[in-house]
């Protein structure tokens, strides 16, 4: 499963993050793939030196998750994020959170994906995403 999923960031467990019964609890598996989300951004299509909060803005417009294993505090995790689908104003991220097993092996946490819609925040609707994003997005994801 991990195998077609280029982009990676481990991530630390804080002890915020983890609730009285030890495990880290189901919100923060979000703010997890949030991170990797903005990373995979970052390296994929550099820094954008545009004004993210007028025209070339970015809507997170569903998010799915499945939860398969718990994760806490000791454990290393990792995120994992690819573009499963582009289209024309919105595109698609796959993730999967994964955890080292006792056995040294990494095993899915959770899995999911997100749809990101490009939006003009001034005209207040969805607009066509840049050709130049869309060819950076293509060739790191062979898409």
């Amino acid at each position: 499963m991990i195998e077609n999923f280029k982009h990676k960031l481990p991530i630390q467990v804080r002890f915020k993050d983890v609730d009285v019964m030890g495990h880290v609890n189901h919100v923060d598996y979000l703010s997890y793939v949030e991170l990797a989300r903005l990373k995979y951004f970052d390296d994929v299509l550099g820094t954008i030196e545009t004004d993210w909060h007028q025209q070339h803005g970015l809507i997170m417009a569903r998010l799915e998750a499945d939860y398969r294993e718990a994760i806490g505090f000791d454990d290393h995790i990792v995120v994992y994020t690819r573009c499963s689908k582009l289209g024309s104003k919105s595109f698609e991220l796959n993730w999967v959170l994964t955890k080292m097993s006792s056995e040294g092996n990494e095993q899915v946490a959770a899995e999911g994906k997100t749809t990101i819609v490009c939006y003009d925040y001034a005209l207040k609707k969805a607009k066509e995403i840049p050709e130049d994003r869309k060819l950076k997005i293509r060739a790191f994801d062979n898409l």
